[in-house]
């Protein structure tokens, strides 16, 4: 055979192996599966799913595809939080430096501004502009400037005891102490349990993203009802320890134990190690040294088990997730690093020392402290750790795109994608991942996961298992991140402008009571925080010794700083007297300022309290949030001390009263001061009653009338009438307290209560209620209003429940588009175990219903809740729900805040049955 022909016969046979190879791949590609998406249809299910980001990548990928992006891209950022035009530039680079911003939080803006980039160019997307190319190393930059305490000074001397395990931390950590493991653990389950409530009321959240068992798993620490009595029996205390507070999206963390018993402690948990290792053979498990100390590490290539174990002195277990953390709490309890130069540790430092003056350890209000120091937030905000977390924010947006580009093609043909060159060329990816704008801003190579549903980056790892930031650190970067780590820093400086605000909380878990603590000092140096010191600033009192009746359900009280601002109106004449001339066009003058000027300096006491009576109520209305606003409107900017100006408390008893009754109460210092001003106040009133007249559509009618108590106190009654509603205050000076109320049984009910010589109505909280604002519900006095209490928290449960339908929804319909779809309750397992798997987290029914998934497989219903086109609930939580849980264990709540020379003081105690 000539050349030729042996040429000719070898691109024969090559061209024939390579379409024996191919083809059957290209067959599989051409296969539209059954289940795959309209764009029609995808814009329809989003309407009714709107939070849902993968339906939101669905609809902008097959507008994409058919020419009809600025449609579908119109609709979907109506649905994200920010405005994308040039002034949400700004902000959405001001939310990628957001402390508690997150990744999931960002992610749908992300992920709409990045399909927007890669559109051609002239169609919505402009021409990007040209990019500095300039690099700026991050040691040039300076991060915010503010000073430290003098702690040495405030310390003065003292010597508190410190715990060892304070001192086996670096000084720019986070610090939890728990005096027990159980401690720490009940602390968790607590957390987890008030969270899930509040998750679901306030945000319509109900899925758990688990993310202590995610960290009990990569730590290889098993901590069941079995493991318990170990722990109690063999550990002394336990410390958990890290970088910074990103734990929900992947963060070092360290665990460390001081033991009792060495040898069964450490047996044990080795024992862990070698089952994690049995369970995961494809983790690498080497072993190393460092400054001495022997560990080992067990590592699985996505980081579902990642552990660093050593025993760097006896009666010491040291734990982590990250080698980088590791070293660190090793240089701390070795007092140096690898180059032999010392290292400070936390509980060495003079400010942990003067706030654990404030916190005494081995107080019995403590199982548990954490600790935010200096150094911590100073690092936090510095520019290493905001640079490296915007820049792995960014790449986590990627990362789930790769998610969704993966769910949607497995939608459309049946099985995973291979590669993410697949996902370009069958139009389920906007482009090819790792290049141009998709590429990981920090240099790393984005692939697929081992299931070909999920992405990883190289640099930042598995998208619900981020590397730590400890293990990234940013060395230079690009002229523009530069340039808005600096405008950052600028507008962090404007608010804390003194000092920086360690802060450290107490904790006390019990299975009556759940006790929270915390000092922040000296608080941010903003009009809010100066405003409300000044209003509610003076010597701390007592703000819960008024008689409080049986049907009372909240109370706010108020120390107000009554001396500081009589002396400012004292100053301010023209002021003083706008101040003192009566309401409702009554008459003033010399004689009524004095008068009024009488009762406040001296016939009231310093407090103002706001309650609310149990009642059906005729309308939904959050009382406490109204009380809230109301009280931050009057300590807001420019309002210095105007809690004790204008009509504030009178707006807030008008509107509350809309839903319930209410009533205000103010403590007597002089009877005799108050009575005469009463009955001096009688002929303005009733001259107003007689004389006030509608003289315009907008004007009010007066009424005014007296009457007795069943117990003989003299009540009296002014009422404001515009046709034809009406409004009537009833008022009363009842032993020791002065009382406006919108119904005139309250005042009959604290009358009766007088009548019995009770001093404090419902006082069930062992705690001192000192302090200058006081914040109480009675859970144990709900009656009358339970039933809509109930109604809303079950809506609430059934908006939250409906949320985890399309992503459910999501994974049934990839599922049944293979061959081999699963079906009926095996359908429904695996629904919610792959929607489970992509999303890492847990999606559950908050009424313990079950998820099905419908028999074409693109809709599934809750057993309870049904679906977001037919939704139903019941009308009260049950004992499976969290809120049902939550609200039928709570008894007490009570919230008081201090200001002081320390900073603010702030305890949070609530009672369980």
């Amino acid at each position: 055979m000539t050349p030729r022909l042996k040429a000719a016969a070898c691109c024969l046979v090559s061209a024939l192996l390579l379409f024996t190879v191919s083809a059957p791949a290209q067959q599989r590609n051409d296969a539209a599966s059954r289940q795959a998406w309209t764009l029609d249809e995808a814009l329809a299910a989003l309407a009714l799913q709107p939070r849902d980001a993968y339906l939101q990548y669905v609809a902008l990928q097959l507008a994409r595809r058919e020419n009809r992006f600025e449609e579908a891209e119109a609709r979907v950022r109506g649905l994200v939080w920010d405005d994308f035009d040039s002034r949400a530039e700004r902000r959405r680079d001001a939310d990628l430096f957001g402390l508690f911003t997150g990744a999931l939080a960002v992610q749908e803006s992300l992920q709409l501004d990045s399909m927007r980039s890669v559109m051609p160019v002239g169609t919505l997307s402009a021409t990007p502009a040209p990019r500095d190319a300039r690099t700026v190393q991050v040691s040039t930059l300076a991060g915010p400037t503010i000073k430290s305490h003098p702690w040495e000074k405030m310390l003065a001397g003292r010597k508190p005891d410190i715990s060892a395990l304070a001192r086996a931390v670096p000084e720019d950590f986070y610090f939890a102490e728990f005096r027990a493991l159980t401690k720490l653990l009940d602390a968790f389950d607590a957390g987890d349990l008030w969270g899930s409530h509040l998750s679901n009321q306030a945000f319509r959240d109900s899925l758990t993203l688990d993310v202590g068992e995610r960290l009990k798993r990569q730590l290889a620490v098993e901590t069941d009802t079995h493991t318990r009595p170990f722990y109690d029996l063999v550990v002394d205390e336990v410390a958990v320890t890290g970088s910074d507070p990103f734990v929900r999206e992947g963060s070092d963390v360290t665990l460390l134990f001081r033991v009792k018993q060495s040898l069964l402690f450490r047996g044990r948990m080795d024992a862990f190690l070698e089952d994690a290792a049995k369970a995961h053979p494809e983790a690498r498990r080497e072993t190393g040294q460092y400054l001495g100390v022997e560990y080992t590490q067990l590592q699985t290539p996505e980081r579902d088990v990642s552990v660093v174990s050593a025993y760097p002195e006896e009666g010491l277990h040291v734990r982590s997730n990250s080698l980088a953390a590791f070293r660190r709490v090793i240089e701390a309890v070795k007092g140096r690093d690898a180059q032999g130069r010392p290292v400070r540790r936390l509980g060495d430092t003079p400010e942990f020392a003067y706030m654990r003056t404030l916190m005494p350890r081995g107080d019995a209000r403590e199982d548990g402290f954490v600790y935010l120091s200096d150094p911590f937030v100073r690092r936090l905000m510095g520019p290493v750790v905001k640079l490296t977390e915007r820049r792995r924010l960014l790449c986590y947006n990627h990362l789930r795109m790769i998610d969704h580009a993966a769910l949607l093609f497995r939608t459309e043909h049946g099985r995973a994608p291979e590669n993410l060159e697949e996902l370009r060329a069958t139009g389920a990816a906007p482009g090819l991942f790792g290049e141009g704008l998709l590429s990981c801003p920090d240099g790393g190579r984005y692939a697929l996961s081992a299931d070909g549903m999920a992405g990883v980056c190289t640099r930042h790892g598995h998208a619900l298992r981020l590397t730590p930031n400890i293990e990234t650190p940013v060395a230079q970067v690009s002229a523009e991140e530069a340039a808005e780590y600096r405008a950052f820093v600028a507008e962090y400086n404007q608010y804390w402008r003194t000092f920086f605000d360690p802060i450290a909380f107490r904790l006390k878990v019990a299975p009556e009571e759940l006790r929270v603590e915390t000092v922040i000092l000296p608080l941010i140096d903003n009009t809010i925080y100066t405003g409300l010191a000044s209003a509610l600033g003076g010597r701390p009192e007592p703000l819960d010794d008024l008689p409080v009746p049986r049907r009372d359900i909240f109370s706010a009280g108020l120390r107000l700083n009554k001396e500081q601002y009589l002396k400012e109106l004292r100053t301010r004449p023209g002021r003083a007297a706008d101040f003192f001339d009566l309401p409702f066009d009554l008459p003033g003058g010399p004689e009524a300022r004095a008068k009024t000027y009488g009762l406040i300096s001296e016939g009231i006491g310093n407090q103002l309290g706001l309650h609310v009576y149990d009642s059906r109520p005729p309308f939904d209305l959050n009382m406490p949030s109204v009380l809230g606003m109301l009280v931050a409107s009057g300590a807001g900017r420019g309002a210095r001390g105007r809690l004790l100006d204008g009509y504030e408390p009178l707006l807030a008893l008008a509107l509350v009263s809309l839903n319930s009754p209410v009533y205000a109460s103010l403590p007597v210092a002089d009877e005799k001061v108050v009575d005469e001003y009463l009955a001096w106040s009688d002929a303005m009133f009733s001259n107003a009653a007689r004389n006030g007249r509608r003289r315009r559509w907008l004007d009010f009618e007066y009424d005014f009338y007296k009457y007795r108590l069943a117990t003989g106190e003299q009540a009296r009654a002014f009422g404001l009438s515009f046709d034809p509603a009406r409004f009537t205050f009833h008022w009363a000076r009842i032993g020791r307290g002065l009382y406006v109320a919108t119904k005139p049984f309250i005042l009959e009910d604290l009358a009766a209560l007088n009548a019995q010589g009770q001093a404090a109505g419902t006082a069930t909280v062992n705690e001192d209620l000192t302090g200058h604002a006081l914040a109480r519900v009675r859970a144990s006095n709900w009656n009358e209003v339970l039933p809509d209490y109930n109604r809303s928290w079950a809506e609430n449960e059934r908006e939250a429940c409906l949320n985890n339908l399309a992503p459910l929804a999501d994974a049934a319909r990839a599922l049944t588009a293979g061959p081999e779809a699963p079906s009926g309750e095996a359908l429904d397992r695996a629904a919610v175990e792959l929607a489970g798997r992509l999303a890492g987290a847990r999606f559950n029914c908050p009424e313990g219903g079950t998820y099905h998934v419908s028999t074409d497989g693109r809709q599934v219903s809750c057993s309870v809740h049904g679906t977001a086109a037919e939704p139903r609930q019941p009308l009260s939580p049950s004992g499976q729900s969290a809120a049902g849980r939550t609200m039928r264990a709570l008894s007490d709540l009570t919230a008081t805040l201090t200001f002081t020379d320390d900073g603010l003081h702030a305890v949070l105690v609530i009672k369980r049955k």
